[in-house]
């Protein structure tokens, strides 16, 4: 364009209204971060540019900054007849003050500009308001040369709504711009609260986390949320501008958010509002759009309430209120339309394998065939993948008649019990009527077989749904329904004592889930097979897979996961084992989290029984803790269980019953653990323990024997440790101090494979007199006896605290072989010394020579 013809400098024509400052007529939230922020950036570079979409508070913002500072500031509000070249620079040369001397034609005006100011007393802030509004290349132009290099007296404001095409980028480069973007002018709790207190509102804090979800913090929103809740006296989730129905709001946003786009960018729009989000290649399918991808692209440049998603860059979403609007313009205006638009969506979702987006679209169109086809062949890879937390309630919106088909029957169980909801999955099981075999398609009929075992898990149904399972073959029907049959049915064995079934089917099912990347079963695979080898009796190992479940799954942001509950435990357990008291504690509370609320019995009594082992010794109403604990130990009969977790725990419940005077539950809880597992070492430990407790020596004996023989196997291994620790110390209380260590060294060669130490701390004072005893006699067990002595607490006396520091120096060299000359020498003292303090601790330990004082000592601790 040219200005030849607009050049002329006469006449100031500018009107008074664009140069002022702009009032606000609403209360204002104060906002003195913000405030702060703009300072900054005006007072560390020329140019600041602010930009954000029309209503989000820019110009508010600028114009009670521009009242607050006691500097000169130049106020422009620009409009579209700014795009006459002469017309804006004698706008600018107006809001600046200069004289009628500056030319209104290029290269003069932005020379003469810069010498004024060059030549100025004082420094000058040029805001120029609505900057979005000058498109004219000419009149660009004038301002890019102002931006090149304007005076140290002039500082340059852009403020619009998307920045203008000027050389934004090298200014940027050069260290001379600065920005505030869009998302800092959002609302936060605190200003949203203080908004509506302005205006007398008060609102639940649900209340309030709506309007911030639903606005994402816009301003304008926010207002037009305000406005209406104060005359309407209605709730915000009432509110019509959230359906899109505010004939207000959608005035507002179809004049200055729509209608700066031409009608195939708003059909565009409208189309998508289908979708919570589109990519350039779903939006073109929707909208059949030749180019999509820029107009997104676009869209969001220009802060068109559209902006690209964080985690994936290449997808777009439109603010929520504009969504609503164009959902209700989709409506009003193509009514015949929005069924299409879903079909489309859901078979664009379902081509790219995100069934649970597919699935809610198919729903919304109606379409029960599409609906069927998702659930049949993309929900269980789906959960397989990555557990059923975007699918369950989507499913909830499935029709009965749909849910009654077989093949969409199957899966919606597997879903709803993946999520923990029984209820749901026995409806829609009682739904499919009939018998299994009956169901014609392998893959329908093994994928029931797989549900009934999932059901399975939560009642004393096991062994009928695993010879249901064993008259259908795993191997057809899919990977997916392989993966589901092979891990529901080891988990199954894993329950009913079936280790060589459990590992058989569990490592096959992890195999294939890793090669069809179904990462959510094969972490429920490694916490399985976690358990198994804590059930075999190799707690290192458990210890080392469980380590390796939770990674995998801290990898994949799933360590909250139901699925890892079970992990923590087993870690839980190995801690407590090895009275790593603190990490016993954080791993329970891990597992209690992650269980949550869900009907997990058999996870649930392993974490609730860990939980209140860890618990009870700190606890401040210990009695609630017994009472929580034995409410979960009820009609044990008809629950699955772990076997590891409860075998490993079972001693430490017996003693918090028998601490907190809770006999009967002590005495009823050997014949509990015989209806967990049948006849086993746990039972007898346990049941001897009661005989103890009531100085039947010869009975728990005789109970314990077939454990200790090896006739009796125990569910895991520490529970030998207890045998052999309990026989210690009742032939001890016999004075048979032979057989006593022969039964100490026998506990400590069961418990040093694991690093079992719970069991002797367990047993008492007389097992740790009976380890300072032998001390220097256990062979090669010599060093974990030592370590086990060392961790376990001793009590003091009135003698062995009035031992003198050089005393107690003195008895740390005991034990050695060295020689009383040699302990004088390397203390530094005489012989005579020595013996002076030797007879001193004789004295006080009531010993009269030197290996009855290191016995001594090592009853107290002192060594």
């Amino acid at each position: 364009m040219s200005d030849s013809s607009e050049c002329d400098p006469s006449g100031r024509e500018t009107s008074q209204a664009k140069l002022r400052v702009p009032a606000s007529a609403t209360p204002l939230v104060p906002r003195g971060e913000l405030l702060s922020t703009v300072d900054e950036h005006v007072s560390s570079a020329p140019v600041t540019v602010v930009t954000g979409p029309a209503g989000c508070g820019k110009t508010t913002l600028l114009a009670e900054w521009a009242r607050r500072r006691e500097d000169r500031i130049a106020w422009l509000t620009l409009d579209e007849h700014d795009n006459r070249p002469a017309r804006l620079r004698a706008a600018v040369r107006d809001a600046l003050a200069l004289n009628d001397s500056i030319p209104l034609c290029e290269p003069g005006f932005s020379s003469a500009v810069i010498a004024a100011f060059d030549d100025a007393p004082s420094s000058m802030c040029l805001v120029l308001d609505n900057v979005h509004e000058i498109r004219d290349p000419d009149a660009l132009a004038s301002l890019d040369l102002l931006l090149r290099q304007p005076p140290d007296r002039l500082r340059l404001v852009l403020l619009g709504r998307f920045p203008p095409q000027l050389h934004l980028a090298r200014l940027h480069l050069e260290g001379r711009l600065r920005e505030i973007p869009p998302q800092l002018f959002a609302f936060t709790r605190s200003e949203t609260e203080a908004l509506l207190a302005a205006h007398d509102l008060q609102l639940s804090e649900e209340d309030v986390d709506l309007l911030l979800r639903r606005t994402e913090g816009w301003i304008g929103g926010l207002r037009f949320a305000v406005m209406n809740l104060s005359t309407s006296g209605a709730r915000p989730d009432e509110l019509l501008m959230f359906e899109g129905l505010d004939q207000v709001v959608s005035r507002y946003l179809g004049d200055e958010v729509l209608g700066r786009h031409p009608q195939r960018v708003r059909d565009l729009l409208v189309a998508t509002s289908v979708c919570d989000a589109v990519s350039a290649d779903l939006a073109g399918e929707l909208a059949r759009h030749p180019s999509p991808g820029l107009v997104l692209d676009a869209l969001e440049r220009t802060n068109s309430f559209v902006s690209r998603l964080d985690t994936a860059p290449e997808w777009y979403r439109c603010h929520p209120v504009l969504r609503a609007h164009l959902t209700a313009e989709l409506r009003r205006s193509r009514p015949a339309d929005e069924t299409s638009l879903h079909q489309t969506a859901a078979h664009w979702y379902h081509r790219h394998d995100q069934p649970a987006v597919a699935l809610e679209h198919a729903l919304r169109a109606g379409d029960d065939q599409l609906t069927a086809e998702v659930v049949e062949h993309a929900v269980l890879p789906e959960v397989l993948r990555s557990g059923s937390a975007r699918l369950r309630a989507v499913f909830d919106a499935v029709p009965g008649h749909v849910l009654a088909r077989p093949q969409v029957g199957v899966v919606a169980a597997l879903v709803a019990m993946d999520a923990g909801d029984l209820a749901a999955a026995d409806r829609v099981l009682a739904g499919l009527g009939g018998e299994l075999l009956v169901l014609r398609q392998d893959r329908v009929r093994v994928l029931h077989a797989a549900a009934l075992l999932r059901r399975g898990r939560f009642d004393a149904h096991l062994s009928e749904a695993l010879r249901v399972m064993a008259r259908t073959a795993s191997g057809h029907g899919g990977a997916d329904a392989e993966v589901a049959a092979l891990l529901n049915r080891g988990v199954a064995a894993l329950l009913s004592g079936d280790r060589v079934s459990a590992e058989d089917d569990l490592v096959r099912a992890s195999v294939i889930a890793r090669a069809e990347r179904f990462d959510h079963a094969v972490l429920d695979c490694q916490v399985h097979l976690a358990a198994l080898a804590s059930a075999s009796g190799d707690l290192q190992s458990a210890a080392r897979q469980a380590g390796e479940a939770v990674s995998f799954a801290e990898e994949r942001g799933w360590e909250s996961h139901f699925v890892c509950a079970l992990a923590y435990a087993l870690l839980g357990v190995e801690a407590y084992l090895r009275l790593d008291d603190d990490r016993a504690v954080e791993l329970a509370g891990a597992a209690v989290r992650a269980l949550g609320d869900r009907p997990d019995p058999a996870t649930g009594l392993a974490v609730s029984t860990l939980d209140a082992a860890v618990s009870f010794p700190t606890a401040g109403d210990p009695r609630a803790v017994v009472g929580r604990i034995r409410a979960q130990w009820q009609d044990v009969a008809e629950r699955q269980v772990i076997p590891p977790v409860i075998a490993h725990i079972a001693p430490a419940v017996q003693r918090i019953a028998l601490r907190s005077g809770d006999e009967q539950w002590a005495t009823a809880m050997p014949d509990q653990v015989e209806a967990m597992f049948g006849p086993c070492g746990e039972m007898a430990v346990l049941r001897a323990v009661v005989h103890t407790h009531h100085s039947r020596v010869s009975q728990a004996r005789k109970i314990v024997e077939p454990l200790l023989s090896g006739d009796l196997p125990a569910v895991a291994a520490p529970t030998v440790v207890d045998g052999w620790l309990l026989e210690a110390a009742l032939v001890d209380r016999t004075g048979d101090q032979r057989r006593a260590h022969e039964a100490v060294s026998r506990a400590l060669a069961a418990a040093e494979p694991v690093g079992a130490l719970r069991p002797f701390l367990n047993a008492g004072k007389p097992i740790r007199d009976l380890l300072a005893r032998g001390a220097g006699r256990f062979g090669k067990l010599e060093t974990f006896a030592t370590t086990t002595m060392t961790a376990l607490p001793a009590a003091s006396t009135a003698q062995a605290d009035v031992l003198t520091s050089r005393e107690r120096d003195l008895l740390l060299e005991l034990p050695s072989m060295r020689t009383t000359e040699e302990i004088a020498d390397s203390l530094f003292v005489s012989v005579n010394t020595v013996k002076t303090h030797l007879r001193g601790i004789y004295r006080k330990l009531g010993v009269n020579q030197r290996r009855d004082a290191v016995l001594a000592a090592r009853r107290l601790g002192l060594i």
